[in-house]
């Protein structure tokens, strides 16, 4: 999988029956740094996946999620930092004007 430092690839697509969501999952390996890079690339993959699934292209690669809830999911190894918390507060509240929920999935 590609990671948050690989910002023009889609990590990971999947799609949750029980509740019929499906979910743009970016993949975050190393822990938050605040570094101006990690802070870039993570604002250029929201960005990328909120075009993806805004701009239709979510709907060409996957017809069958037309219609149904969608959610951005980061999965990262430990909690955002208090930056990174910051950023992802304002992609949550963008996204949600668009019915796109955005969710941290802490693996650590």
């Amino acid at each position: 999988m590609a990671g948050i430092h690989d910002v023009n690839v889609i990590d990971l697509v999947t799609h949750f029956p029980e509740s019929g969501e499906y979910a743009l999952i970016m993949i975050e390996t190393r822990p938050w740094t605040d570094s101006p890079e990690q802070l870039f690339q993570l604002r250029e993959k929201i960005n990328n996946y909120a075009m993806f699934a805004m701009d239709e292209g979510m709907i060409r690669a996957y017809p069958q999620a037309a219609g149904k809830p969608l959610c951005i999911r980061l999965d990262c190894p430990n909690p955002p930092s208090t930056q990174v918390a910051g950023l992802i507060e304002h992609a949550r509240q963008y996204l949600a004007d668009y019915k796109i929920r955005f969710v941290v999935n802490v693996l650590g």
